[in-house]
């Protein structure tokens, strides 16, 4: 499990922030439809305007690169054999807190 630093390290890149919303909604979704959403907002098109090899390339980031920083972090938890990606328990807390410290830093208190 990642410390708070691996947090808002997750928390830099906006596909990142994609992923955690989608998932704070839905809690379980499946990478591909994880792709497919991701696309929709970063192309600001409905999936069937965007081509296959973007939603593809956006399928092998979040595979390869965003959804195991988001793992580390102790934000989500991705299930290879079903090949979906969960929202757990702990999710919520972890931003909870990281919310909490940065508030902190702007309390005049």
């Amino acid at each position: 499990m990642g410390g708070l630093d691996a947090v808002y390290r997750a928390l830099v890149d906006e596909r990142r922030r994609i992923v955690l919303s989608l998932l704070r909604e839905h809690h379980t979704v499946p990478l591909a439809d994880l792709a497919e959403s991701v696309a929709e907002s970063e192309f600001d098109e409905d999936v069937a305007a965007i081509s296959g090899e973007a939603v593809r390339d956006v399928y092998m980031s979040l595979y390869h690169t965003h959804v195991p920083l988001l793992e580390a972090a102790d934000l989500v938890r991705y299930e290879q054999e079903d090949d979906v990606v969960v929202w757990t328990e702990r999710s919520g807390e972890r931003l909870s807190t990281a919310r909490d410290r940065v508030d902190a830093l702007l309390d005049d208190g």
